[in-house]
């Protein structure tokens, strides 16, 4: 299981400080209607580098604990619930924090559960759809093994 994190960590690592500046360029183009790297105000606050740094910094780490937290459905004493809540509880956490830093939206609390609600959807849609694929993928199993067992000679015949 360490190898795995470390693994899915460090994908996340790279995923998330190149998804950083895929979106948030993308997001402030149809938001605002024009391409800007970080957000204005944390430019304001800290000059283009020192955003750019900060972005691709936090950036990795989400993509770190979003990717590696991905490890919580490893652990096979825990339910298929208490794995989502915990790996959800952690992406809608980190995304908070690191949405804030850097300026996305604003702290007030309107924004803050209107940010929370729009990642708990997206994060159902995305687990819902998961889960239709991994039900499938079971059935075929399922299947194959039921065929494996028909077509097997009988022990004792």
């Amino acid at each position: 299981m360490k190898k795995r994190l470390l693994i899915r960590s460090l994908l996340g690592f790279v995923v998330g400080a190149a998804a950083v500046h895929i979106f948030t360029p993308a997001i402030s183009y149809f938001a605002f209607g024009e391409w800007t790297l970080c957000a204005p105000e944390l430019t304001d606050a800290m000059g283009q580098t020192g955003a750019i740094i900060l972005q691709t910094a936090l950036g990795a780490l989400f993509g770190m604990v979003a990717l590696g937290g991905m490890c919580v459905y490893d652990v096979e004493s825990w339910s298929l619930l208490r794995a989502s809540l915990v790996h959800c509880l952690l992406v809608l956490v980190s995304y908070l924090i690191t949405g804030l830093i850097l300026r996305w939206f604003s702290a007030d609390p309107v924004s803050i559960l209107t940010i929370a609600g729009m990642i708990l959807a997206v994060y159902t849609v995305i687990w819902l759809i998961m889960y239709a694929a991994w039900k499938m993928e079971m059935r075929k199993m399922n299947a194959l093994t039921e065929a494996y067992r028909k077509a097997a000679p009988h022990q004792g015949d």
